[in-house]
């Protein structure tokens, strides 16, 4: 992979460039930022940069021995870890090597994935993934080793923060002890839970969210959506492109849920009970299952914070645009101050308890008489006449 390949880090990828031509390349680097900001490709451009036989001031050529095994990862020196567990549920020791042709595969699709769709790419949806201590032992044998083609060897760890105690522990080891001509990379979301002890021993790369002008490029170019559709999906995405391409995706199911939204609204502004009723039976249906009640509500979630956003804020943040638009124009006045603390909460409190599968009903029933108050801030009386 190429730097340019890379969406956006324009600036970050000159400083890596810099790093490596200067000579001033740590032993280890942390990457910190959403998997959806770039970090693994930006970890594998810079392997390749640093592999490459005939690199530019730009790039990697893209074209030598190295840059192609690096493209396809069957680098002899570049290594990879990740968090991992055993598929059919038995108690056996797997590492990172036994699910090397999947991490290929999936990379081959997109850099960009995290930790949820790669647990459901290895069969695990319903386990936790971590990188044991048997994975940093497998490490510390393949870096005691002597490079095989290139001056460095590289160890890229992908979600360093599901390493447990024990493989913590180790890496640590390694990192205060490095091998001669060696790389760690680490790439975390969360790096609060990576010990202390390794990330004062690392060199930080903050990996920022990603300009809303080049989300809305590769939105264009490799979803062949419309000028439009991209700008709205860029504003929403907060400069991740996973959470764009799931927009994205999600945009149809969103129709349904606008229509939903507004009619919940009005029957929760009149508070009608009837309405109210008839809405609280359509989402409890069977048509909604519990991943879809779910969606729907971090959906309403979104909306509030468009409501807020533009209430106080104009038009320069608003997300929405289109009949969505013109509806939070007419809605906002009602999202203020005074209720979007309890608003938000009441809304987190429902997805918590639909996750844990409460009686769906009663949940919907009491968000809604909750709504129907929190929407007439000034007046909170349930059944009140104007």
């Amino acid at each position: 992979m190429q730097f340019k390949e890379v969406i956006g880090q324009e600036k970050l990828k000159e400083n890596l460039i810099r790093i490596v031509k200067d000579n001033r390349l740590s032993h280890a680097l942390l990457f910190q930022g959403s998997n959806g900001y770039g970090t693994l490709g930006l970890a594998i451009a810079l392997s390749q940069y640093i592999f490459c036989e005939d690199r530019s001031a730009i790039d990697s050529c893209g074209n030598c021995p190295s840059c192609l095994k690096t493209q396809k990862l069957i680098h002899p020196d570049l290594h990879f870890s990740f968090p991992v567990n055993s598929a059919d549920g038995s108690s056996g020791k797997v590492g990172s090597d036994d699910f090397i042709s999947q991490w290929r595969t999936i990379i081959g699709e997109s850099s960009y994935f995290d930790l949820k769709q790669w647990n459901e790419r290895i069969g695990i949806e319903k386990k936790q993934s971590l990188i044991k201590v048997e994975e940093s032992k497998a490490i510390m044998k393949k870096l005691s080793l002597k490079s095989f083609e290139a001056k460095h060897k590289i160890l890229i760890i992908w979600s360093a923060e599901k390493m447990n105690g024990e493989a913590a522990n180790r890496l640590l080891k390694l990192i205060e002890e490095p091998a001669e001509d060696t790389l760690i990379i680490l790439l975390s979301e969360n790096t609060e839970q990576i010990i202390q002890t390794i990330r004062s021993r690392t060199q930080v790369i903050n990996v920022l969210p990603i300009r809303e002008a080049e989300i809305e490029k590769a939105m264009i170019k490799t979803f062949e959506t419309s000028p439009e559709q991209a700008k709205q999906v860029a504003r929403q995405a907060e400069g991740d492109l996973i959470r764009a391409e799931r927009l994205l995706h999600r945009q149809h199911e969103e129709e349904a849920f606008f229509t939903l939204f507004t009619e919940w609204m009005r029957a929760c502004y009149e508070a009608n009970v009837e309405r109210i009723y008839k809405w609280v039976e359509e989402i409890s249906s069977a048509s909604y299952g519990r991943e879809r009640q779910k969606r729907f509500l971090i959906y309403v979630l979104d909306q509030m914070r468009e409501g807020i956003l533009r209430n106080y804020s104009g038009t320069d943040l608003q997300h929405y645009f289109g009949k969505e638009g013109q509806f939070m124009d007419k809605f906002s006045p009602f999202i203020i101050a005074e209720n979007i603390l309890e608003i938000n909460e009441l809304i987190n409190e429902a997805h918590y308890h639909i996750e844990r599968n409460a009686y769906a009903k009663i949940v919907f029933m009491d968000m809604s008489m909750q709504f129907a108050n929190l929407l007439r801030a000034k007046n909170r009386k349930f059944a009140s006449k104007a």
